[in-house]
């Protein structure tokens, strides 16, 4: 009795069998590195969050832009502006901090226990969040120049700013110390704010916060 021959598998069919596992497993690498590579462009960058990191940055600057409203309704940004010392030629010397020498300029711890804005601030912040608060004003030569109060480096990309303006005059007395000397005798040479114009309005300032 005949039988049928048994198939015995030949090399080419391995060899095709491997080639088919191989470009599985290839396949299955190229889609991890695709899977990864998109994770990590989502973490590093900004502004993927779309419609949700819009809808956060308008709350960060409806918070800064109430705590300078809080701050105005108190009297306190006119102060603010105003709580300066000056030297013997009437020249802008510093900003007071208790009965420290004057700083040039506030760091933010300072900031937020001398001034009302800053003790907002350090309130309605989340931790990590640095801010900028500038002052913009105008100059004799009808040019727009600043003034940093609080400067803690250069914002990012996704900074939210938010401003008040308010006016000075000239008969306005200094809050730091008790001589009570006015804006007028400010030296306009000194480097701060000068007097835009002879109008008793020393000058008009926007106080401008940038928060990231």
């Amino acid at each position: 009795m005949t039988g049928k021959p048994s198939k015995v598998p030949s090399a080419g069919g391995k060899d095709r069998a491997q080639a088919f596992t191989l470009e599985g497993f290839i396949a299955a690498f190229i889609l991890l590195i695709a899977v990864l590579f998109a994770v990590q462009s989502v973490v590093i960058t900004p502004g993927t969050g779309g419609a949700v990191d819009r809808t956060a940055q308008a709350q960060v600057q409806q918070q800064v832009q109430d705590s300078l409203v809080v701050a105005q309704q108190e009297n306190e940004l006119s102060v603010m502006l105003r709580n300066i010392q000056l030297d013997d030629e009437n020249d802008f010397e510093g900003f007071c901090i208790d009965d420290e020498d004057p700083v040039e300029e506030y760091e933010r711890q300072g900031f937020e226990e001398e001034t009302k804005l800053g003790e907002i601030l350090g309130q309605q912040l989340e931790a990590g969040q640095s801010y900028n608060v500038e002052l913009h004003y105008q100059t004799h030569d009808d040019e727009r120049d600043s003034f940093r109060l609080v400067d803690e480096g250069p914002p990012s990309s996704t900074a939210v700013t938010a401003s008040y303006t308010i006016a000075l005059h000239e008969d306005q007395p200094l809050t730091c110390g008790e001589e009570q000397q006015t804006l007028e005798e400010l030296n306009d040479e000194g480097s701060y704010i000068e007097e835009y114009e002879d109008s008793g309005v020393y000058n008009v300032v926007e106080i401008r916060v940038i928060v990231w």
